[in-house]
């Protein structure tokens, strides 16, 4: 490859890198509300402040899911129901989209035990 290509390669990819979104705060935010001990209503309620899709598994739902798609339950089953969601967190001028995704567990008396939280990007 002649010096001509590779400055040109390179300079493709610093402006490719340049153009890569920043870290969103929407995980540590998450963190920070969602907390083990809070009750599955005030969980939901944090959940309807952003514009999350989710759904709440029973219990017997999410022992399945942990048991037959590690893929889908990050967080093992505590004895109580869970949540999976998705908050829609932005688009990028390359047709990429952000999100971050998330699985709350709780335990029988619907107190919170854990929380998972990925920001994940895809190409439309």
């Amino acid at each position: 490859m002649n010096s001509h290509r590779t400055l040109a390669l390179l300079v493709a990819c610093a402006a490719l890198a340049a153009c890569t979104a920043a870290p969103s705060p929407l995980v540590p935010q998450l963190r920070e509300a969602l907390k083990p001990g809070l009750s599955i209503t005030a969980a939901e309620a944090e959940l309807k402040r952003h514009p999350t899709t989710y759904s709440i598994k029973t219990a017997a739902e999410c022992d399945e899911l942990g048991r037959k798609s590690a893929m889908a339950a990050q967080l093992p089953a505590r004895g109580g129901p869970c949540i999976f969601g998705k908050i829609p967190v932005g688009t990028d001028w390359l047709g990429g989209r952000t999100d971050v995704i998330l699985q709350l567990v709780f335990t029988p008396d619907g107190q919170l035990a854990d929380g998972n939280f990925e920001e994940i990007r895809s190409l439309r």
